[in-house]
């Protein structure tokens, strides 16, 4: 199998600023072994009003996530979308206006060396790509220099992992990191806060 590219699902816009979300652990309950079918995705209560929320402060939403068990041959992309299918309807079902724009899937294994398995940014630059006019390249990314300049100062990166963070961090995105338990709403208010300015991580520290 070879696949270029993250899956993508999805189209909008944005005028305002994006919310970078990972999936597993920060919208829905993560699995030992991946989430293989709808019926094991169940969100996490709230994570519904908190897109919701995101989107009434003019926020579009663009879910990013690694999947490799697509490359791995251990289901189908047409899976995947039956999945997405399902937590779009979840996160609806709790708010009406819980609307993702954008559902960006890594199929790749990390030995597949693509350059949208975060901690590499592709799935966000494709994402903002997607969403706005103004298109960014996925480059060579200086992990021990500064924080690069972000695309808007209140885009958010919110994740359970530092390769999330790393991601953010690789296009200047806020970055906010969760339990996998809480999710999303754990941080909510934070990221609706312009003058939070999201947690400090350091990318050659991890």
């Amino acid at each position: 199998m070879c696949m270029e590219g993250p899956i993508i699902d999805g189209s909008g816009s944005a005028s305002g600023p994006i919310a970078f979300i990972d999936r597993d652990g920060v919208l829905n309950y993560g699995r030992n072994g991946y989430v293989n079918h709808p019926h094991e995705l169940k969100i996490i209560p709230g994570s519904g009003k908190a897109i919701a929320r995101l989107r009434n402060k003019g926020y579009a939403i663009c879910v990013v996530t690694n999947q490799s068990p697509i490359m791995r041959q251990l289901w189908t992309v047409e899976r995947l979308n039956t999945i997405h299918v399902e937590l779009r309807k979840q996160l609806l079902d709790e708010d009406e206006n819980a609307i993702i724009d954008v559902i960006m899937t890594c199929p790749h294994r990390t030995r597949d060396r693509c350059g949208c398995r975060k901690p590499w940014p592709g799935m966000l630059v494709q994402g903002n790509n997607l969403l706005r006019s103004e298109k960014k390249v996925n480059g060579k990314i200086d992990w021990s220099g500064p924080k690069p300049d972000a695309w808007h100062p209140l885009d958010a990166m919110i994740g359970d992992r530092k390769s999330d963070m790393g991601a953010g961090w690789a296009v200047g995105a806020r970055t906010f990191e969760v339990s996998d338990r809480l999710g999303l709403p754990q941080v909510i208010e934070r990221v609706l806060d312009d003058d939070d300015d999201g947690d400090f991580y350091d990318p050659m520290r991890w």
